[in-house]
């Protein structure tokens, strides 16, 4: 199956069967907020905290790092701030610790024809065992990729999350049958979906309902446990 040009384990979906993209499916004038997803919820024993940005423990942590271009522009918001602010308050941070990492995912959710999305990106990855000399991994230099998923909420204890199957979408961009703008890596099995954040929009409104493009094993059940 072609691989999929992503760095980080989400919610332990196997990435290599997940679709990345280069661009955000979410912006700060689509995002949308929906507090469903808050909270504590576990999968097969792990424990994952969703928290709003904006009232997260990352937010507080670096809250004066997140205002400092406020108070370089004499406590004046930049249009750039303005657009961050507005995505922050519609947006998540999901914390989990696995095999001693403890990773930060920021999530956004869009509603494409009825239907909810949510793209993640990596915030950061820092490491809990004492005995470790590596104590954060700063993504600042990195490239973004995001990784999509449909929100489906079962009731209030329940959601299931179905990441795009990247094996079927490429193997119909591959046919012709489908059209979005991507770079694919024959020497190193690699697929990256490059679409601007409006051509991803409108393919996920028109594909979004298309079953043959979420499987079994591309999706994850959280439960909530408070």
């Amino acid at each position: 199956m072609k691989k999929i040009f992503f760095f980080l384990s989400v919610l332990t979906v196997a990435t290599t069967s997940c679709v990345t993209s280069l661009q955000p499916l979410v912006t700060y004038n689509s995002a949308i907020a929906d507090n469903r997803i808050e909270g504590r919820w576990q999968q097969d024993g792990q424990e994952y905290i969703v928290q709003n940005v904006c009232s997260s423990d990352f937010y507080k942590k670096n809250k004066k790092e997140l205002e400092k271009s406020r108070k370089e522009n004499n406590g004046q918001l930049s249009e750039k701030d303005k657009k961050d602010s507005i995505l922050f308050s519609r947006s998540y941070i999901v914390k989990y610790t696995k095999n001693g990492i403890e990773y930060l995912l920021f999530g956004s959710m869009i509603k494409l024809n009825g239907v909810l999305f949510m793209n993640f990106t990596a915030v950061d990855m820092t490491s809990k065992d004492s005995t470790s000399t590596i104590t954060e991994i700063n993504f600042d230099n990195r490239l973004n990729s995001y990784t999509i998923a449909r929100v489906q909420f079962g009731n209030a204890n329940a959601v299931k999350l179905d990441f795009i199957d990247g094996g079927y979408l490429y193997d119909q961009i591959k046919a012709g049958r489908m059209k979005l703008k991507n770079e694919t890596d024959e020497l190193y099995d690699t697929f990256l979906i490059t679409a601007p954040t409006r051509e991803l929009q409108q393919f996920l409104e028109k594909y979004g309902n298309d079953s043959r493009f979420f499987s079994k094993e591309n999706s994850v059940t959280l439960i909530r446990k408070t």
